[in-house]
């Protein structure tokens, strides 16, 4: 579902990738990185089977998969209370918990003075669900408290996510950005796409957008932030000229999410 914008209406947006660009959080996170956890190998090892089986991903980031059957998929053995209820549960919690890439959101802050900034990403239904409620919340403080998604949320235009919209950004870019463009009266001409994966940017340019390769700790945040302002128009009236941005590529790490 997109949200309504609100005023002013921005000539621009910019979609931002969450994994490897904004995070790099896993799921699971209180478990796989905690070795005390009873589940903490066993949860590792199945994970490295789940992010090596690209159709029950695929199912999953899509919605076609509800989590309870991929936690099924993983066949970890229960310990105690930590049985597939629980994990089912925990993965939901952990995404609000998930660390961000500070840096980068704070210049986000300012890009939002001329355009939109979305976070849009091949994810799963808890992520989407918990940054949703996160983004929804009304804040108690005038800044946030801590480096988490639950804290950062609100401060984004917007979320469009793979299991929301059934397909993923490289097999349909159209289908995925498509609606949010269009409730906004934006075309692809009018956006910038931040990505950490090549597959994404070149199907993204295929579409009309421009696009900026960019992968968290391994890229200057001084490139994105002056490729950024090469993209974004002088003024929010003048008619937009894009001109793709683009980034050397790094050799492809495959992540579980996009």
């Amino acid at each position: 579902m997109v949200r309504q914008p609100a005023l002013p209406l921005w000539r621009r947006v910019v979609f931002v990738d969450w994994h490897d660009v904004l995070s790099r959080s896993p799921y699971w996170a209180s478990v796989v990185t905690e070795a005390r956890h009873p589940l903490h190998r066993p949860l590792r090892v199945a994970l490295g089977r789940l992010y090596g089986n690209p159709e029950l991903m695929a199912g999953w980031t899509t919605g076609r998969l509800r989590t309870e059957d991929v936690v099924a998929a993983l066949g970890v053995e229960p310990v105690g209370r930590y049985d597939a209820d629980w994990l089912c549960r925990r993965v939901e919690a952990d995404c609000r918990l998930m660390r961000v890439n500070v840096e980068l959101l704070r210049v986000l802050q300012v890009v939002r003075e001329r355009a939109f900034v979305v976070v849009a990403t091949d994810n799963v239904p808890p992520f989407a669900r918990t940054f949703r409620h996160a983004a929804g919340a009304r804040r108690l403080v005038p800044a946030p408290v801590d480096d988490t998604l639950a804290s950062w949320a609100p401060l984004c235009d917007d979320l469009i996510c793979s299991s929301d919209v059934g397909i993923r950004k490289e097999a349909d870019p159209v289908a995925f950005f498509g609606p949010y463009l269009a409730a906004c009266g934006l075309r692809f001409e009018d956006a910038l796409l931040i990505d950490d994966r090549s597959a994404n940017c070149s199907a993204f340019r295929a579409a009309g957008g421009s696009a900026l390769r960019w992968t968290m700790h391994t890229d200057p945040l001084e490139l994105l932030t002056t490729a950024v302002e090469n993209w974004l128009p002088l003024a929010p009236s003048e008619p937009p000229e894009p001109e793709p941005a683009e980034v050397e590529p790094h050799p492809a790490e495959p992540h579980p999410v996009g």
